[in-house]
């Protein structure tokens, strides 16, 4: 049986781009080195991995107007890796390029799942049926946000403090956690800020009383308690009850991924390949 890994990424696809083509040989030296661990990183079967050294080389220096090998294409994906920052992963049983359907279709764009799965990046599809990449547009982004928020509020990056000690999380993890959704961070109250979350441990009343002052003078600002701020990092727009709990978390995944691109300015991408269970995958 062959698995395949769906691989979700935030980053500038824009620098891939920069690499294709430079005529860098720091470049092509990096990237050498880094074949190995881009194998293990992915998850990729070591015979997928013949003669990426030689592609990536050719990619940098003198690259093709088409893509025709499956090492290049396996070159393609070890810059792309380098390039962003993995947003969530779907390992599924063979080619399931429809996995992510039921969630498009949710957002009310079946059409975006094509585009996400296989849509070149510049000039280049992938030759090789083990691998695939697509990405999403800005426009595309932001139809789907509108229909997951339910208005178009996610057009201005929001800003949050937290005060008191949550119980189910600690401090660096509720920050990261907001970053994740496209919220910034800071430790102290301002008339910027759009969000006070209380923790249930330690009162947090100066923070508190900084933020009523900042409201009575007409400041929107909105407190939370924890059951607020984890509904604040889950998606307006609700699952369907039927789906299952994979589905579900990849609804959830998907909308998270789209608001955190869209805040700090980011594309996202997928690279989809031939998975190797037994390679030790970081």
């Amino acid at each position: 049986m062959s698995l395949y890994a769906y691989d979700i990424y935030s980053g500038y696809i824009e620098d891939t781009l920069n690499v294709l083509g430079s005529r860098d040989m720091t470049l092509v030296e990096r990237y050498a080195r880094l074949g190995d661990f881009s194998q293990h990183s992915l998850g990729l079967p070591s015979e997928l991995m013949e003669g990426c050294a030689d592609a990536i080389n050719e990619l940098i220096m003198d690259p093709p107007e088409t893509l025709t090998t499956p090492a290049q294409a396996i070159a393609m994906l070890v810059i792309m890796r380098d390039a962003g920052q993995r947003r969530f992963r779907i390992i599924t049983d063979g080619r399931h390029d429809d996995r992510l359907a039921p969630v498009f279709a949710h957002l009310n764009h079946p059409e975006y799942c094509s585009d996400f799965i296989h849509s070149a990046i510049a000039n280049y599809t992938s030759p090789c049926a083990d691998v695939d990449w697509g990405f999403l547009d800005v426009n595309q982004v932001e139809a789907l946000l509108l229909d997951a928020m339910g208005d178009d509020s996610f057009k201005v990056t929001k800003t949050a403090v937290i005060a008191g000690r949550l119980s189910h999380m600690a401090r660096p993890d509720a920050e990261h956690a907001l970053i994740d959704v496209g919220i910034e961070t800071q430790n102290s109250i301002s008339h910027n800020i759009d969000y006070l979350i209380l923790g249930s441990k330690g009162t947090g009343g100066t923070k508190h009383d900084k933020v009523q002052n900042l409201k009575d003078s007409g400041r929107k600002i909105t407190v939370l308690d924890e059951a607020g701020f984890d509904k604040l990092l889950l998606s307006p727009k609700r699952p369907p009850e039927d789906w299952n709990s994979q589905t579900k978390e990849n609804f959830e995944e998907l909308v998270r991924s789209l608001r955190h691109i869209w805040a700090f300015d980011l594309d996202l991408y997928c690279m989809s390949f031939r998975y190797d269970e037994e390679e030790n995958s970081i």
